[in-house]
């Protein structure tokens, strides 16, 4: 986490540093979302809906070319599709990435698709009667549940300009995560015989009829090893980018925008 701290820290100085320099070149874009998680617990469906945060910096290299860095808040959660199984989860967790972006401009709106990489953090709280277990801690497989896992982060968006300093980002994307342990499940079938006193602990803790399986059964079932997680953020963002009297620029804009001057009227004087 030390070492996540420092790089996210390092980025957003980098970012911030260059665009007083280029500040015509450079926007930035904060709001809020909502996520879905796809994954073993919900049984492979999209759902549980919870809040996320983004913010991102976005820099042009051509008209059609951008590439944009975001650092996002996000939860998920998801009831067990199994009833018998029971490993509900939530987490909260930050993730950070970056991305190439193509921009299809059209007026005062902007198509645009994007894909990069990044990383995210996974913190899953199990679900049970006694309250929630850090199932990173559980190992509730007898693996190590890791902490930070890569991301593939892709989607699609429009970006509606209300004046050339402030616009609304609508973005639709999913991640893709290099792992199939962001809900602690990856493993179809768990030996109860290597599994931890606390894992125990949670067995237990799920259910009465868990409980039971947990001192009677020697294995208990798991999910599905073959699929890898993925998570769901759609985000509607305000994006400022600055101006030549905030930053002291010879040109306002590099690049064309519409033109709102009002056109004189053609009429004749008396």
């Amino acid at each position: 986490m030390r070492g996540l701290s420092t790089l996210t820290l390092f980025l957003l100085g980098s970012l911030i540093s260059a665009s007083t320099v280029y500040a015509q070149d450079w926007s930035f874009a904060v709001g809020p979302g909502v996520t879905q998680y796809f994954g073993d617990v919900n049984d492979q469906q999209f759902g549980g809906n919870r809040f996320a945060l983004n913010a991102e910096a976005w820099y042009r290299l051509t008209d059609n070319i951008q590439i944009k860095s975001g650092l996002s808040f996000y939860q998920l959660s998801a009831q067990d599709a199994d009833t018998t199984r029971m490993r509900s989860f939530q987490a909260n967790n930050f993730e950070f990435y970056s991305s190439a972006m193509y921009s299809f401009k059209r007026g005062f709106f902007t198509p645009f698709a994007y894909i990069g990489i990044g990383a995210t953090t996974s913190n899953p709280q199990g679900d049970t009667r006694l309250g929630y277990f850090n199932l990173r801690d559980v190992e509730p497989e007898a693996d190590p549940v890791p902490g930070l896992i890569g991301i593939v982060p892709f989607g699609v968006g429009l970006d509606y300009e209300i004046t050339p300093v402030l616009s609304v980002v609508f973005d639709l994307a999913l991640r893709y995560a290099f792992s199939d342990r962001l809900d602690a499940m990856s493993r179809e079938i768990i030996v109860v015989n290597d599994l931890s006193p606390l894992a125990i602990d949670y067995y237990s803790a799920i259910s009465d009829e868990m409980d039971r399986a947990v001192q009677e059964d020697q294995t208990l079932r798991g999910g599905n090893s073959a699929n890898d997680d993925l998570y769901g953020m759609f985000t509607v963002k305000l994006r400022f980018t600055p101006t030549a009297s905030l930053f002291g620029c010879v040109e306002p804009y590099k690049y064309a925008r519409p033109d709102r001057r009002r056109k004189p009227r053609n009429y004749k004087p008396l």
